[in-house]
């Protein structure tokens, strides 16, 4: 029972991890029964393929060691079409991991519980190494259903163990000194901050979960420690090439290795997927910020091309009743211009001042007339709020 007192996301996030782990209990209990009888009727086929590997071998090396070596070649040919049948049979044996590069069986069965567990994460985690596939009929079928409803489970423990670390790192005391002043936050933009912060996290995940794995695999694997890197970075970024894979050794402590190993990737996978959110956010940003800016350029050229003179008569015949019958709204202002006979009412804020390169109209309600060309008042923005009149007689 989990108190109360911890988080809800805490105890969400503890929930889903449960029931990941009892999911991929029972993956690798149906593999394990789908999997491991064939697994033993193929182990029995390899001893007969070796036995006869190694009389075909005494075959040959007895007819080389006789003068009449060349007088029977129709049997030197059966044997070495049959030779080459048990060498392709052997070669699949290897690459269903059944013998080893020197053709002795492997020690460890494939399918049993710890390898069909560990299976099972590589599935629905969609790392997939290839190094372990399914044979039956049975066990092909069940790994497609497996996968359709496991990998949506992942996916969701993953992405909720991620929205963690994220608040985790979006939280101003996990942020930088000169990141805590809010001053400063205000100064910077959304997309700067984002992508600091995938830059900051970075840096933990490269230590945590690529360069100290590496460095274990080094010493527990025997591998290089390029080789523990370059297996850490394919794993976590569910590339899984497969010609490395951690655990295939028959030790005491296996189970306890896979289990930590599990666990390295959940949380390594959540942690990157983090990063990348950051990341794609932060590019993100960036688009809909040029979109909006051209979007706005576009505007203010159209709204700059068309005769708003023509606009404001319009709207001054619309509305030449209300303005009559609310006369107490509005204030008139009167300025001569060098056509007296031209005129027309515009409406502006009554609280913004009013810039153009003809007249500036101050909160006060004065009007300065800096040159007397009508045609250039047509390049005004107009704005409706709170309504004031200008007459132009």
């Amino acid at each position: 029972m989990i108190p109360k007192a911890i988080p809800m996301e805490i105890r969400h996030i503890v929930f889903l991890l449960i029931f990941f782990i009892l999911y991929v209990i029972f993956g690798g209990i149906i593999f394990m029964l789908l999997e491991w009888p064939d697994e033993q009727i193929k182990r029995k086929e390899i001893d007969l393929l070796l036995k006869d590997f190694t009389e075909h071998i005494r075959h040959l090396q007895y007819h080389n060691n006789t003068a009449n070596n060349n007088q029977n070649n129709n049997q030197n040919y059966f044997t070495e079409q049959k030779f080459r049948k048990i060498l392709h049979e052997l070669l699949i044996a290897q690459d269903h991991n059944l013998i080893d590069s020197y053709g002795n069986q492997q020690s460890y069965v494939n399918w049993g519980f710890i390898n069909s567990f560990f299976f099972a994460i590589t599935v629905i985690t969609t790392i997939g190494y290839g190094h372990l596939t399914p044979r039956t009929i049975m066990g092909k079928i069940f790994c497609i259903i497996y996968a359709l409803f496991g990998i949506p489970i992942t996916s969701l423990l993953i992405g909720s163990v991620a929205d963690r670390f994220s608040k985790l790192y979006s939280s101003p005391k996990k942020l930088p000194r000169g990141l805590k002043r809010a001053t400063y936050q205000r100064q910077l933009s959304a997309r700067f901050l984002m992508l600091r912060r995938g830059l900051i996290s970075l840096v933990p995940w490269f230590f945590t979960f690529l360069v100290v794995p590496a460095w274990i695999f080094r010493y527990i694997e025997g591998w290089s420690f390029l080789d523990g890197f370059y297996y850490c970075f394919v794993t976590l970024s569910t590339i899984g090439f497969g010609d490395f894979v951690a655990g295939s050794f028959e030790k005491n402590y296996i189970w306890i290795y896979k289990i930590l190993i599990v666990f390295w990737i959940i949380f390594g996978l959540a942690y990157l997927s983090m990063i990348l959110n950051f990341i794609t956010n932060s590019l993100r940003s960036r688009r809909i910020s040029n979109v909006m800016n051209s979007l706005r350029v576009k505007i203010n050229n159209s709204n700059n091309s068309n005769s708003i003179a023509s606009r404001l008569r319009r709207h001054n015949n619309n509305n030449n009743t209300n303005n009559i019958e609310h006369h107490h709204h509005f204030h008139h202002y009167h300025q001569p211009l060098t056509n007296p006979s031209t005129t027309t009412m515009m409406t502006i804020y009554n609280d913004q001042k009013f810039i153009n390169n003809n007249f500036i109209i101050n909160n006060n309600k004065t009007i300065m007339r800096q040159t007397t060309s009508l045609p250039e008042l047509s390049e005004c923005i107009v704005r409706t709020q709170q309504i004031a009149t200008i007459t132009i007689v």
